[in-house]
């Protein structure tokens, strides 16, 4: 078979991907694809009539069409919440580099968490490689989700794991340094002996860059380290095993493109109601149809007659409602984030974006975890401990708020030396309280009444002057109190 074969579940998940990619690219991918929009069997037979001049039928059909951007502006809306979310992240000394520099184009690993994020969001699927530059160090890559085109796992010592995966890539052609024609190359990573292996093809599959282990660096290929498996990832929206996992914005998009093929008819009826078709009647063969004056008045003659077929529009109104079933169907979806105003009630929008949350949930520790598997195979590689590596991400969204109750009750705890003043600084910069145990905050009060020189350790302290948290009056001081004066 050729290196350009596909995978069976590829194949019958392609066409998912590329309506993923015209939803998310916007009105003008989905005008440009004719799948999105077929041609009414009516425009198809005028075609025919006379070869291709009634093509603008078809182009005014779907120029009026209108397209929704409800997938692009959720996806917008749920990387903004993505956004707020710091990744802890704890590396050796010689991969510290990584944290600012991980990505084969120069970004770091919270750039490549968002970018995984988004990508898992919107198609389901991101494949991740770790790969070694010329240099040694690792570095990581992803792919688009249709280029990842083959795919195969075996038996290795006991286990089902990757032995094969292959990628679609594009290489800019030499010459015209303003030219943008690229080659298709394709780029295979497979187990040959118990050993990673990886090379490039051209679509005829001869080879473009030579079979050798992966890692092999240099002009002398020397090799940093072969590896007893592929450093491949196929990062879902639900696990990381290389099956497909679902689209969790498909049901969106198919909503979507519903609606636009539904205001094609809709948009198409508004006109023709407003733009009667004139017809004459009468007229002697000798007789030219003239249009005179501003207003196209006809000269019909003396037994010519005219009139308008007007188009009635009766299914005008279920068009209409049939559109706004589509958006309703978006938004149930659990997709998108956006205040819809009165058309929602506010415990019917909280259940939505509860339900949104919980996918982004699993796609935020899914994705987190994928990028710290890829993390420890880079610190396998360079000879590190993979324990070492942790990159966490707490997929907290909602933003707490500060309750001024709980908050003065706070401040009377500390007043009183029974909670600490970290306590209530915490809960008042996050509007949660820290989750550590009784023996922690007693410490914290213990220590921050020390630093205020307060010794609660020494059992002569309620003898002595200024005991209780009181200050003694020093020889400097104003008389405490009505004291001097009594």
């Amino acid at each position: 078979m050729p290196v350009q074969s596909t995978n069976p579940d590829y194949d019958a998940h392609i066409a998912e991907w590329e309506m993923m990619d015209d939803a998310l690219e916007g009105e003008c991918a989905v005008k440009r694809n004719e799948r999105n929009l077929p041609k009414p069997s009516g425009m198809v037979e005028a075609e025919k009539l006379d070869g291709t001049g009634n093509k603008y039928l078809y182009e005014n059909y779907t120029n009026r069409a209108q397209y929704e951007h409800w997938v692009r502006d959720s996806l917008r809306s749920m990387m903004g919440l993505v956004s707020r979310l710091i990744p802890e992240i704890e590396l050796p000394a010689g991969l510290k580099g990584l944290e600012d520099n991980a990505t084969a184009d120069g970004f770091g690993l919270k750039q490549l968490f968002f970018r995984m994020v988004r990508q898992a969001i919107s198609h389901g699927r991101v494949p991740l490689v770790v790969n070694i530059d010329d240099r040694g160090e690792p570095y990581f890559s992803t792919y688009a989700t249709r280029n990842a085109i083959n795919w195969d796992t075996a038996d290795q010592g006991g286990r089902q794991d990757l032995v094969l995966s292959v990628f679609r890539e594009f290489r800019k052609k030499g010459g015209d340094r303003y030219s943008h024609d690229c080659d298709t190359v394709f780029r295979e990573f497979f187990m040959l002996n118990e050993v990673c292996y990886t090379s490039v093809r051209n679509e005829g599959g001869e080879l473009v860059e030579d079979e050798k282990p992966l890692g092999t660096t240099g002009t002398d290929n020397r090799l940093i380290k072969g590896l007893t498996y592929l450093p491949v990832i196929y990062c879902g929206s639900t696990d990381n095993s290389p099956d497909v996992d679902e689209v969790p914005l498909l049901t969106m998009a198919r909503a979507a493109i519903k609606s636009y093929q539904i205001s094609a008819d809709y948009f198409s009826s508004l006109h023709q109601t407003s733009h009667p078709q004139p017809w004459v009647s009468g007229l002697d063969d000798k007789v030219e149809l003239s249009v005179t004056g501003p207003s196209a008045a006809w000269d019909l003659g003396p037994t010519g007659k005219a009139d308008y077929l007007e188009f009635k529009g009766t299914g005008i109104e279920a068009n209409r409602k049939a559109m706004d079933d589509q958006k309703n169907a978006a938004l149930e979806a659990g997709a998108k984030v956006m205040d819809v105003g009165g058309t929602e009630s506010g415990e019917a929008r909280k259940t939505r974006q509860n339900d949104q949350h919980a996918t982004l949930h699993s796609i935020v520790i899914t994705v987190a975890e994928a990028v710290e598997q890829g993390l420890r195979y880079a610190a396998e590689w360079k000879g590190y401990d993979p324990k070492q590596v942790k990159f966490k991400v707490n997929p907290e969204f909602v933003t707490p708020v500060v309750d001024a109750q709980v908050l003065a009750e706070l401040l009377k705890g500390v007043m009183a030396g029974t909670l600490s003043a970290d306590t209530y600084w915490q809960y008042l910069t996050t509007g949660k309280l820290p989750d550590r145990p009784y023996e922690e905050e007693a410490d914290l009060i213990s220590d921050e009444r020390e630093s205020a020189g307060i010794n609660l350790d020494n059992d002569d302290a309620n003898d002595k002057p200024g005991a209780g948290g009181q200050p003694t009056a020093g020889a400097n001081d104003p008389p405490l109190g009505n004291a001097g004066a009594a």
